[in-house]
């Protein structure tokens, strides 16, 4: 795997990365559990989703499903997946949604506190992820939003695994996003690039050092 990021201009980091989230649609019923008080982009839906998993989860109560629907509509939007099939959990008066927010709440019980940077570890979070059948991150193929959910729960520890970060450190084998093989090869280098930038990207207040490199491989995307 390439470094791309020996010259990148981190001061431009969220002017890059905001350009790239021209889908984002503050009015989404997906949205709905922040009332009245939207979130206007996809980085202040990322930093309220952030804010929301740090607290206490527990306490979330018949929430939890819907803050993890704005998850999954944080992760999917960009790529313009309306897939019926997911969203139809989601529907406020149906049986599926109270299920679904059955599952979701045990899993949420069944994670550890913490994680530490051991690859072991966290496939073993991505596994027991699978035990508990949840829309969206059903499938054993379902890296991305897998790691999208393991990322807001453990931000510091946990990089989103996607195709555009994967294109942009030299890795275009087809589906390697799916790959958990592909997956325990990129964290150790995606910690080593956290650690190697982290004193030149301290302009950031608000994303863990994981999360600003998440960010800047997303907005290059091996370009």
């Amino acid at each position: 795997m390439i470094d791309p990021l020996n010259s990148f201009d981190w001061h431009s980091l969220h002017d890059k990365y905001d350009a790239r989230c021209p889908q984002f649609d503050k009015s989404s019923p997906h949205l709905d559990v922040f009332g009245s008080e939207r979130p206007p982009t996809d980085r202040a839906t990322y930093y309220r989703l952030i804010a929301a998993f740090a607290e206490n989860r527990g306490a979330w109560g018949n929430q939890a499903i819907a803050f993890y629907e704005a998850m999954l509509y944080w992760k999917l939007y960009s790529q313009g997946q309306k897939n019926p099939l997911i969203w139809q959990h989601f529907e406020r008066s149906g049986s599926l949604r109270q299920a679904a927010q059955e599952r979701f709440s045990l899993l949420l019980q069944h994670l550890p506190t913490s994680l530490k940077r051991s690859p072991e570890a966290i496939v073993e979070a991505i596994k027991l992820i699978g035990d508990f059948q949840i829309p969206g991150m059903k499938s054993a193929t379902a890296l991305p939003v897998r790691t999208t959910f393991l990322h807001f729960v453990y931000p510091s520890v946990v990089p989103i695994f996607d195709k555009m970060v994967l294109q942009a450190v030299g890795v275009r084998e087809t589906n390697a996003n799916q790959k958990i093989s592909v997956f325990k090869n990129y964290l150790p280098f995606a910690w080593e690039l956290a650690d190697r930038y982290t004193h030149t990207a301290t302009v950031f207040d608000n994303e863990s050092d994981v999360r600003v490199i998440d960010m800047a491989l997303w907005v290059g995307r091996g370009n």
